[in-house]
């Protein structure tokens, strides 16, 4: 997987305007409080993802209402980040601020730390 310049330059740009809520996300995942290691705005081939956490092959993405006018885009994105082996949970901002943040890192914690099934536990859940 070649990484050029240019995502590398929108990562960087996208790490110093993160919305509101990504921050806040950011502050309670960051720093291995999870036991592993994320990083925020990543690049994985031509695209740029929210959050990464590369030992569990696991992609967080915080979905905004842009995500509801790009849907062709965004399927062909995850086709090709699932292509190399990473599983994306999608949570909608809307539910963050709905029910908060506490709850889903609470529930991403749990599927580290115990093992649990992801799809259980997020997908079903959040999406």
């Amino acid at each position: 997987m070649v990484i050029h310049s240019a995502q590398i330059n929108r990562a960087k740009s996208l790490r110093k305007n993160m919305s509101d809520t990504e921050l806040k996300f950011w502050y309670r995942i960051n720093r291995n409080q999870m036991g592993v290691k994320f990083r925020r705005q990543q690049p994985i081939g031509p695209y740029v993802v929210d959050f990464v956490c590369h030992s569990l092959k696991l992609v967080i993405e915080l979905d905004g209402d842009q995500h509801l006018f790009n849907i062709e885009y965004d399927n062909k994105r995850t086709q090709y980040i699932e292509s190399q082996g990473y599983m994306i949970i999608r949570i909608p901002n809307a539910y963050l601020t709905c029910t908060g943040i506490d709850d889903v890192v609470h529930t991403l914690y749990r599927c580290i730390n115990e093992n649990l099934d992801y799809y259980e536990f997020f997908v079903s859940r959040y999406q």
